[in-house]
């Protein structure tokens, strides 16, 4: 069997499945439908709306999403927070930081920027790499009742660029070469994160990567992080492309 017909057959057998009740069908279904070509936006959120509201929380997450961003139907942002609310409740940490985002930014919420910051630590804390970029971005600023803590911001931002994020390791390379966020000016130590972000092509750390490797006389950067595959830092909370993104 070719795989199209393969694919067809396999979204048909679910399709029997979901007839039945079957809530896991729906967000296998769903998952299908949004991802593997012929897609279906539509289909897939109706597929996940059915496994959703029969309580899976992979579910709640991915129908944010797709609310939240309009594929498959109109934006809904209020239909988008109450999902990513009960994903989150289910403790689910990418809607978590989901939910964070929609309250910094007053998206189908009211804005709450020290919710925000509350659940953004909770995301980050649970490992969601974004969500340790964007809680580094607001406590670089504060909030009422959250001071202002750039230490804590450097060590979330060194945390991200050590599980790969281009940004997070672009930041914390300026922040040690110029001395930035309570950081001490050592070039030394903001060489390897430089390089790393500017193997991703980042113009900034590219710049300094190439001063960096002067002023080190050409010798290898003493640590460098472990692997840099996200773009550069995006505004705290907003959402970076789905392109590349996959679920558990």
């Amino acid at each position: 069997m070719d795989p199209r017909a393969e694919l067809l057959a396999r979204r048909a057998a679910l399709r029997t499945r979901v007839r039945a009740g079957d809530a896991r069908a729906a967000l296998s279904l769903a998952r299908s439908l949004e991802r593997d070509p012929p897609r279906d936006h539509a289909a897939a959120r109706r597929a996940y709306e059915a496994a959703a509201k029969a309580g899976l929380a992979d579910a709640m997450a991915a129908l944010g999403e797709l609310l939240r961003d309009g594929r498959g139907g109109p934006r809904d942002l209020e239909g988008a927070v109450r999902w990513f609310s009960e994903a989150a409740r289910r403790g689910k940490p990418e809607a978590i930081a989901d939910l964070a985002g929609a309250l910094l930014h007053g998206e189908g919420a009211p804005r709450d920027r020290a919710a925000a910051i509350r659940l953004f630590r909770r995301a980050a804390s649970a490992g969601v790499v974004r969500a340790m970029v964007d809680l580094a971005q607001c406590l670089r600023q504060g909030a009422s009742g959250v001071p202002r803590d750039d230490a804590a911001a450097l060590r979330w931002l060194r945390r991200a660029a050590t599980h790969g994020h281009a940004g997070a390791a672009l930041l914390v390379g300026q922040a040690y070469w110029f001395g930035r966020m309570g950081a001490p000016r050592d070039r030394a130590r903001a060489a390897p994160f430089l390089l790393a972000a500017a193997r991703k092509g980042e113009p900034k750390a590219t710049e300094l990567a190439a001063e960096a490797r002067t002023v080190l006389g050409g010798a290898a950067p003493r640590r460098a992080p472990a692997r840099v595959t996200a773009p550069a830092a995006r505004p705290a909370g907003s959402r970076a492309p789905r392109s590349g993104r996959t679920r558990p």
